[in-house]
């Protein structure tokens, strides 16, 4: 079968994930390059319900798009119909997957460009030369609202009712040419274009203008651009299932030429002829990046930490997180012209531990882990980077062997540099006394997660400076101490209090600067932060949000 995404030698990737909520995934992908086919379906019911629908459901597409009878909107939209009422007969025949359904955003690329179906709130994305425009519609009472401008993309993502839908597929029995059924868009698909589709996990979380950047970093690798929006959703809480397929014609990276790496405003983003679309999506990154703690304190009360604190925590700083994940990303920090040093990859240069390229590495220089287990001391020199490829995916323990006074990492120096996006991780039978051990002026750490006993999460020297963004803390001991002189600026993080011992999170000691902002502190009582009363007690009240139980 000769095909437009055969012809056009497409090339595609998908990533799916259950994210950092949930523990089963009821997504799925499709992916047929051969036929142009990609299709993401997210599944309803709950329990093993959801995943029974999404299976019967693709199961049910490729069957019936791997026979070429009728238009492509007709396959498409028979396509749908079948699986709809397939689902329909199996949850009536079997009680127990009574009430399930999926929604279903299905792409055909053929001869005649791109054709659609969709029914929910799942979303293809296309993207050429005239810029990224959403082509379908949500199928919810905030997705409608959204769409007819009558409220802000991030209002609607933070929305209480994001996640209903009045159009699915497997609730009820449906003729393929229902009207209210199957929405089919067609549009042209050249060589230059490229299409995402993916299901809300993604697009609850990360915004339109935050998306575009991804793809416009990585436009020619598909499969880093799927890798790098789900890893996107799951820092910035993952409280859904994520799912994102992606194709491109051979010449969309040359038409679409990543931004510059220092532009940290977010590029222009078309989504069907707004002409304040630019400054709305500028609008809302800052928004994203302020968070403010006045909507968790209204939105949460003190019931919250009995029953699911966990995930409060993970998905209190959404925003924050996702913000800042996109600008590790995208490559926001400092561009020298130093090396990147792999660790873990499978290429001839590749070292296969941490410590050995932190002893090759030289100022400059960018330590770049892959995902895994390093068990092992790391001692990062002097102006050194030390990012993971994918953040969450890197935890960094204790060695086997004895190590006294044991740090997993620890970094002195003065030259500006950064740690990104790894774990740090200390067991009962591999405990370490710090996590992160900081001395000197530039050290920059962000995205990092730090959970076990220690007797310090983070230890920052004497005279030491450090900034610290976007970081989730659930250590036996204070997360961070603050030694005689140092300077410490702690912005988006979440302190949570682990252990009965009555640490505080933060630790300062006399003539230190510590300046706290946007971040929550969960358990530690009325005082998160050790020695302060009064009106340093009140300022860190009104700048963070603090939950004493």
């Amino acid at each position: 079968m000769s095909d437009l995404a055969t012809a056009l030698h497409l090339q595609a990737a998908f990533c799916t994930d259950p994210g950092r909520v949930r523990r089963n995934n009821e997504d799925l992908a499709l992916v047929d390059v051969n036929r142009g086919v990609f299709g993401v379906i997210d599944g309803i019911g709950g329990q093993a319900a959801g995943e029974i629908a999404a299976g019967i459901a693709g199961d049910v597409i490729l069957q019936r798009l791997s026979r070429p009878l009728g238009t492509p909107a007709e396959r498409v939209r028979e396509a749908i119909a079948i699986a709809n009422n397939e689902i329909f007969r199996r949850a009536d025949e079997s009680p127990e997957l009574h009430g399930m359904a999926c929604v279903v955003t299905l792409a055909l690329v053929s001869d005649g460009g791109l054709t659609i179906g969709h029914v929910g709130d799942s979303r293809l994305y296309l993207l050429n030369g005239a810029g990224m425009q959403k082509l379908t519609h949500d199928h919810s009472p905030v997705g409608e609202r959204e769409d007819r401008r009558e409220m802000t993309e991030l209002d609607a993502m933070r929305h209480p009712r994001r996640n209903e839908v009045f159009r699915d597929v497997g609730s009820a029995f449906r003729d393929k040419d229902d009207e209210e059924f199957v929405e089919i868009v067609e549009a042209p698909f050249t060589v230059d274009s490229a299409i995402l589709l993916c299901t809300d996990g993604l697009t609850d979380l990360v915004p339109a203008a935050l998306i575009e950047r991804v793809i416009r970093q990585h436009a020619g690798r598909p499969q880093h651009v799927a890798d790098a929006l789900v890893a996107a959703a799951n820092d910035a809480g993952g409280k859904d299932n994520i799912t994102v397929v992606y194709a491109e014609g051979p010449g969309f990276a040359s038409a679409w030429p990543a931004l510059p790496r220092s532009a940290m405003v977010p590029p222009r983003v078309d989504r069907g002829g707004n002409a304040a679309a630019e400054q709305r999506a500028g609008k809302s990154t800052d928004e994203v990046r302020a968070a403010p703690h006045t909507r968790l304190a209204a939105r949460l009360g003190r019931s919250i930490w009995r029953s699911r604190t966990v995930w409060f925590a993970a998905g209190a700083l959404t925003g924050i997180a996702a913000a800042l994940a996109l600008m590790w990303r995208l490559g926001a920090g400092r561009v020298d012209g130093g090396r990147t040093l792999v660790v873990g990859g499978s290429g001839s240069g590749a070292f296969s531990r941490v410590f050995d390229a932190a002893a090759a590495a030289q100022p400059g220089d960018i330590i770049r882990v892959e995902p895994g287990i390093y068990r092992e001391r790391i001692d990062l020199p002097d102006g050194v980077d030390l990012i993971a490829r994918v953040p969450g995916t890197v935890t960094v323990g204790r060695p086997a062997e004895a190590v006294p006074d044991a740090a997993a990492v620890t970094a002195i120096g003065d030259a500006s540099a950064r740690i990104a996006g790894i774990r740090i991780e200390s067991t009962p039978e591999r405990p370490l006394d710090v996590g992160l051990r900081i001395g000197g002026q530039g050290r920059t750490v962000e995205l990092v997660e730090l959970s076990g006993p220690m007797h310090a999460g983070i230890e920052l020297l004497p005279t030491g400076g450090l900034t610290l963004q976007g970081t989730r803390f659930e250590v036996a001991g204070p997360a961070v101490t603050v030694a005689e002189g140092a300077r410490a600026i702690v912005s988006g993080c979440v302190f949570l209090k682990r252990g009965p011992a009555p640490d505080p999170a933060i630790s300062a000691m006399a003539a230190t600067e510590v300046v706290l902002k946007r971040n929550v502190f969960a358990g530690y009582g009325p005082e998160p932060v050790k020695g302060l009363s009064g009106d340093a007690l009140r300022q860190v009240r009104a700048a963070n949000s603090v939950f004493e139980r």
